[in-house]
């Protein structure tokens, strides 16, 4: 009879010990959907393109599995047991570019299968490229008197085909830098840091540009006894937004807007919008100690000026930390101001399942920033608002 109970109770420990299993096991990840091709407002079917699914994640990382598209473009993939700390996504080529879905993971599959993978045929003509949206942070001066940038370019295609190079040694992009910078440095972009070089004073980008927007990061330095900053634009720039690591720079072509503290630091900070080819904003740094100043002398502004919100990055005192790493935590914090731009105070106009997804995306970007803060050496804390 002991005997017996005992098997009963180990047989229900069993059991309950499956369920908690099973309970932990994410449940298998399909990723699937259709090739289209997109010109203008048209699309059709790639049928027989191969799709490849990739892992993306901090232990593991690479293709998959691959399957050639059905006549109607469609194909499917089935991830048996996802990592809750890797994301998925699926990818194709078309006229020799690459073209990748959003990612997926075992906690965010809404959508994961019913995705559409859209490819557009190349051209090197077409609409501009233009700046949506460029954040620009100036670090205090470090021992030497030379200051740190952080230079963060949101770059549109706004045409219906992927922009590309008219030949092998042209860049797809180009945009004037501040003169004279030093220890140029290309940080963690939306594009292969191969493909972004300094070129004659020139951000010079070899990558294609498809549809929509990929943004650019670069850091350099202003070399000591640099009294003014100034920011030729070259071609239309939605909003500029600089913050300055001093309390005595001054602005001409920017709106000042309310100065930032963080952490005990103070940042002065100016905004623009609407710039247009042939303006020329300017920072004026004044000696230590003096008080914020706007001068009203001029450059080239044609649209309203209008204060907004905007992205915050403090760079670091004393020993710099590595460019890269400053570059990289910009980045995340962008995508989070950018999220907000875009999102915050519309939750009304917003569809609920959009406004999840972005409330679950803003959550894991601040995670991924947070962590990564936490590992940089002496790193300053960077507020991000709830």
């Amino acid at each position: 009879m002991a005997s017996s109970r005992r098997s009963g109770l180990l047989a229900a420990a069993l059991v309950l010990y499956a369920f908690a299993v099973a309970a932990q096991t994410p449940a298998p990840l399909v990723l699937a959907g259709r090739v289209v091709r997109v010109r203008g407002a048209d699309t059709s079917a790639v049928a027989g393109t191969v799709v490849v699914a990739h892992r993306v994640g901090a232990r593991r990382q690479g293709p998959i599995d691959s399957v050639r598209s059905d006549r109607a473009g469609r194909f499917h993939f089935r991830v048996a047991a996802p990592d809750s700390e890797t994301a998925y996504v699926v990818s194709t080529r078309h006229q020799g570019i690459g073209y990748f879905s959003e990612p997926f993971s075992a906690l965010r599959r809404s959508g994961a299968d019913s995705i559409a993978l859209a490819v557009f045929d190349t051209s090197s003509t077409g609409p501009p490229l233009t700046v949506t949206i460029r954040h620009l942070v100036v670090a205090a001066p470090r021992g030497d008197g030379s200051r740190e940038v952080l230079d963060i370019i949101q770059v549109a295609n706004v045409g219906s085909t992927t922009r590309v190079a008219a030949d092998s040694l042209a860049p797809s992009f180009r945009m004037p830098l501040p003169d004279a910078l030093a220890d140029f440095t290309v940080g963690e972009s939306d594009v292969s840091a191969s493909a972004i070089r300094l070129d004659g004073g020139r951000l010079a980008v070899s990558a294609p540009f498809p549809p929509g927007e990929k943004q650019i990061v670069v850091t350099y330095v202003l070399p000591r006894g640099r009294a003014r900053l100034r920011l030729p634009i070259d071609r239309p720039t939605a909003r500029l937004e600089v913050l300055v690591e001093d309390s005595t720079v001054a602005a001409a072509g920017l709106r000042f807007a309310e100065p930032m503290a963080l952490e005990g630091r103070r940042f002065a900070r100016f905004t623009a919008d609407g710039l247009v080819a042939g303006a020329a904003p300017e920072l004026r740094f004044g000696r230590r100690g003096g008080a914020l100043r706007s001068y009203s002398w001029v450059a080239v502004v044609l649209a309203t000026l209008a204060l907004g919100a905007g992205g915050v990055l403090a760079g670091s005192r004393g020993r710099p930390r590595s460019a890269r790493r400053t570059a990289s935590t910009a980045a995340l914090l962008s995508r989070i101001v950018a999220l907000d731009q875009r999102y915050d105070g519309r939750e009304a106009l917003t569809p609920a399942q959009e406004w999840q997804a972005y409330r679950e995306r803003r959550a894991a970007l601040k995670a991924e920033l947070t962590a990564r803060l936490a590992k940089e050496e002496r790193a300053p804390q960077i507020a991000v608002d709830n």
